[in-house]
């Protein structure tokens, strides 16, 4: 079970001293406080993170910007700061599709769509994303799930032992499941998860400086893309809470804390960064499904 603490005792926990309380009064209301034992180590992590950032990126279209990736990494730095796990090596990528999505990897790793940059209309809504993707690995929810997957298949020993080594068999192992795409699509994050995600994304925004609201604008993002599908929720959301009861819970979450007058919502860097969407290479075509030769 998760725990929740209070804020003075979260505060108390996290050795932060009576100076936090004059910025903002009720500022951790409700924050689930995620537990840090783990059965691998931070340095386990990162490890497979890294392996399985080079198999993804071999997978998928990355592109590079030097506009959008120092906006993206300033972001995610000063939003990772603010999280529970502040040390992980946290980044960002992005992937050269119009899919409106958004993905984290353990260790820190995230990979932002293009089409998601290209959608969404104010600073704050791209936090809002950002720092959802931050929450589940703060929550080790990747993490959890792909330890679990390979354990199913009893392939987990040989990946912890091979973790910090050069010999290909990690990789060859996620190959044979299916490559990092393959995986994290298979990927069935539990709606604890998500709601676990969110909760951590709204103080990481909170106490980074960016405004909460973000998120509101977000669900009606969300909202207004299940709409063009017909009233079904996208792929990426089928594992998500209802948007409704999303946006209820930060809802909620809104009227119990006080969001600072300055509190950020948009800047010139955001504009900065859409406009050099302009100037990125067009998106590679679908592959066509090759026909069947047996």
């Amino acid at each position: 079970m998760t725990a929740v603490w209070n804020r003075r005792e979260w505060l108390r926990r996290a050795g932060m001293g009576a100076a936090v309380l004059t910025f903002t009064p009720h500022l951790l209301a409700k924050e689930p406080i995620v537990a840090q034992q783990s059965r691998v180590s931070d340095d386990d992590e990162i490890a497979l993170g890294n392996k399985f950032a080079e198999q993804l990126e071999r997978e998928e279209p990355i592109v590079s910007n030097p506009v959008i990736d120092a906006y993206l990494n300033d972001m995610v730095h000063d939003l990772s700061a603010k999280s529970q796990r502040p040390n992980m090596p946290y980044h960002a990528k992005l992937v050269n599709t119009m899919e409106v999505n958004a993905a984290s990897i353990p260790g820190g790793g995230l990979y932002v769509n293009r089409g998601l940059l290209a959608m969404v209309t104010s600073e704050d809504e791209l936090a809002a994303t950002l720092s959802h993707e931050i929450g589940h690995v703060v929550g080790r929810h990747a993490l959890n799930q792909l330890l679990l997957s390979f354990q199913a298949r009893a392939l987990l020993k040989p990946v912890l032992d091979n973790l910090h080594k050069n010999n290909g068999i990690v990789e060859q192992i996620i190959l044979k499941l299916g490559g990092a795409v393959g995986m994290l699509a298979m990927l069935h994050f539990s709606r604890a998860d998500e709601e676990q995600a969110d909760m951590l994304g709204f103080y990481e925004m909170l106490r980074a400086g960016w405004d909460p609201h973000g998120f509101i604008k977000l669900f009606n993002m969300l909202e207004k893309i299940e709409r063009e599908a017909g009233g079904a929720p996208p792929r990426f959301l089928s594992d998500h809470p209802p948007t409704p009861e999303r946006r209820a819970a930060i809802e909620r979450e809104l009227r119990e804390v006080s969001i600072p007058s300055n509190a950020k919502t948009d800047s010139m860097s955001f504009h900065a960064m859409k406009a050099a969407l302009r100037f990125l290479p067009a998106p590679p075509k679908p592959q066509k499904a090759q026909p069947d030769k047996r």
